[in-house]
């Protein structure tokens, strides 16, 4: 397990987030996080932030991190959005979740790299939805693809950093729970999602926040960039 490392982690006071700064301060490690809502715990450096205004996260980083020093970053705040038919999306919807899937990590990113700050490996949960579309998915699977291809792009010009896109499968989140509340006979790309949370085949966010740290821990990245689907792990 990693020990005894600086961490940055996004959108880290609930879900996968809150699992991952969890598991990683049993092992001694120091943890940043930012995210809508700053973290209750006193071994935890964390502060507040409205990722759906981008150009304020700069500021807040520049409160939190103390350090010239980050081992691992994970990018992992992300928003679902509306679950429905494109036509029917608005540029404002469409918008707001490119703000919190996509302009807040370039921002994160871009601050870590003015600053100068030493990072061994930036980890991004992507998601299998951002190698294709499904029926009513628009805004989720479409900013996910432009999150892979951000970090795909940093990959290339940024030679100081090694970055991974990991797609870490299902988690039993407040996704999952919005997911369920669509109707099936509308939206029916949805009806697996709801069996699978019915037959308690959707993994806890502890358990896929250690499947995501043993893999990042003993993984030697080939192309820098690359994605990883870790469910086949």
């Amino acid at each position: 397990m990693i020990k005894k490392k600086k961490i940055l982690i996004s959108g880290a006071s609930s879900g996968l987030g809150r699992s991952l700064a969890n598991t990683l301060l049993k092992y001694n490690n120091k943890i940043y996080c930012i995210g809508r809502s700053s973290i209750k715990n006193e071994k935890i450096k964390s502060i507040n932030c409205n990722f759906k205004n981008p150009k304020n996260i700069r500021e807040k980083l520049s409160i939190l991190l103390n350090t010239k020093k980050l081992d691992y970053v994970f990018l992992n705040a992300g928003i679902l959005g509306k679950i429905k038919n494109i036509h029917k999306c608005s540029l404002d919807e469409i918008l707001e979740i490119f703000k919190i899937n996509v302009l807040a990590n370039k921002e994160i990113l871009d601050f870590i790299i003015k600053k100068k700050i030493k990072t061994k490996l930036i980890v991004a949960i992507s998601s299998g939805a951002a190698l294709s579309p499904k029926s009513g998915w628009y805004l989720y699977c479409s900013s996910k693809a432009a999150f892979k291809f951000l970090i795909e792009s940093y990959a290339l010009e940024d030679n100081k950093r090694k970055y991974i896109n990991i797609s870490p499968g299902l988690i039993k989140t407040k996704m999952q729970n919005q997911i369920c509340r669509v109707d099936e006979k509308k939206i029916s790309s949805v009806k697996k999602f709801k069996r699978l949370n019915e037959k308690n085949k959707v993994p806890m966010p502890d358990e896929v926040a250690e499947n995501i740290l043993n893999f990042i821990q003993n993984y030697k990245i080939n192309n820098n960039g690359e994605y990883q689907d870790i469910r086949k792990k």
